[in-house]
C-alpha cells in the first residue's frame, strides 16, 4: 500500500498517460500472474504480506513470519502473486461477492454499507491484502499498476457493480486519480491490521470503459479472464501461471 502513495503523483493526464502506457506495456512483457493455492508459492505471498505490512506499520511481529487470515481459503477467494522475470514482486487477493456468496473481509468490516446492497442483487470485487516488495520493483511507482491490473481483469470477467478497495485514507488520491474511486466510510478498524482503513468504491459500467480506454495496459482478452477467474481452484497443489494479454490490443491498434 505504501507504493501507491508514490504513484499518486504519476502522470494520469493525457500527455503523461501516453508515456505511462508505453512504460507499463513494456514491463508487462516481463510479468506473469500466478493464481496460487498452496505449497511454497503460497507461503511466499504470505511472507511478502508480512514483510510489507510490518514495514508499513500495518501489523506487529508474527512468530511465523507469514500473514494469513480466515478469508484466504474461502471458495470465492483468488490469491495472486505478481512475478517480474520470475521473481515475486507483489501480491493481491480478490473475492467475488454476491447475494449467493456474501463472504469477504469488507463484508465483515462494513456490513452497514454492503449487506443491504448484496441482498438486493448487487455484486462486487473485494480487493484486499495488497502487498509489494518495493526493493524489487522494476521501476519506481509501477508495482501498483502491474498489481491492480488484476482487479480490472476481474471486472471484465464478472461484470459486477463495483470494485471495493479498503485502504488507508492517505492513499485515496491515487485511487481517485486513476480509478475515480469514491470514499464510502471514514477510517475504522479493519480485520487483521493495525492502521485505520476506509472503504473506497470504484464504480464499473461507463467508468470501467473509460479507464480501459485511458490506460490500455489494463485491458485483457477473454482467455486471460477465464484463466484467472473461471475457477478459484482452491485445492490446486501447483499455481496457475497467466501471461498478461494487453499487448494484443496494442498490436491490433
Amino acid at each position: 500500500m505504501d507504493a501507491a502513495r508514490n504513484d499518486a503523483q504519476a502522470g494520469a493526464g493525457a500527455n503523461a498517460g501516453s508515456a505511462l502506457n508505453r512504460s507499463i506495456m513494456q514491463l508487462l512483457e516481463h510479468v506473469d500472474y500466478r493464481l496460487i493455492t498452496g505449497g511454497e508459492d503460497l507461503e511466499a505471498i504470505y511472507r511478502l504480506r508480512y514483510q510489507s505490512y510490518l514495514r508499513s506499520g500495518m501489523c506487529g511481529p508474527i512468530a511465523s513470519g507469514m500473514f494469513e487470515d480466515r478469508w484466504d481459503n474461502l471458495p470465492n477467494s483468488y490469491r495472486f502473486g505478481v512475478y517480474f522475470d520470475g521473481h515475486l514482486v507483489s501480491t493481491l487477493r480478490l473475492h467475488y461477492i454476491s447475494r449467493e456468496h456474501p463472504y469477504s473481509p469488507s463484508v465483515d468490516a462494513y456490513p452497514e454499507i454492503l449487506a443491504e446492497r448484496l441482498a438486493r442483487g448487487e455484486s462486487f470485487i473485494d480487493g484486499t491484502r495488497f502487498a509489494t516488495d518495493a526493493d524489487s520493483a522494476p521501476a519506481p511507482g509501477v508495482l501498483p499498476f502491474l498489481t491492480l491490473r488484476l482487479g480490472m481483469v476481474a471486472s471484465c470477467y464478472f461484470g459486477q457493480t463495483a470494485v471495493l478497495t479498503p485502504v488507508k485514507v492517505e492513499h485515496a488520491a491515487y485511487y481517485a486519480r486513476i480509478f475515480h474511486a469514491v470514499q464510502r466510510t471514514e477510517g475504522k478498524v479493519f480485520p487483521g491490521v493495525l492502521a485505520p482503513i476506509a472503504l473506497f468504491e470504484i464504480p464499473c459500467g461507463e467508468n470501467l470503459r473509460l479507464t480501459l480506454e485511458r490506460f490500455p495496459f489494463f485491458k485483457s482478452t477473454p482467455v486471460e479472464q477465464r484463466m484467472m477467474f473461471a475457477n478459484p481452484a482452491i485445492n490446486r497443489l501447483t499455481p496457475l501461471s497467466i501471461v498478461p494479454t494487453a499487448k494484443y490490443y496494442r498490436d491490433a491498434a
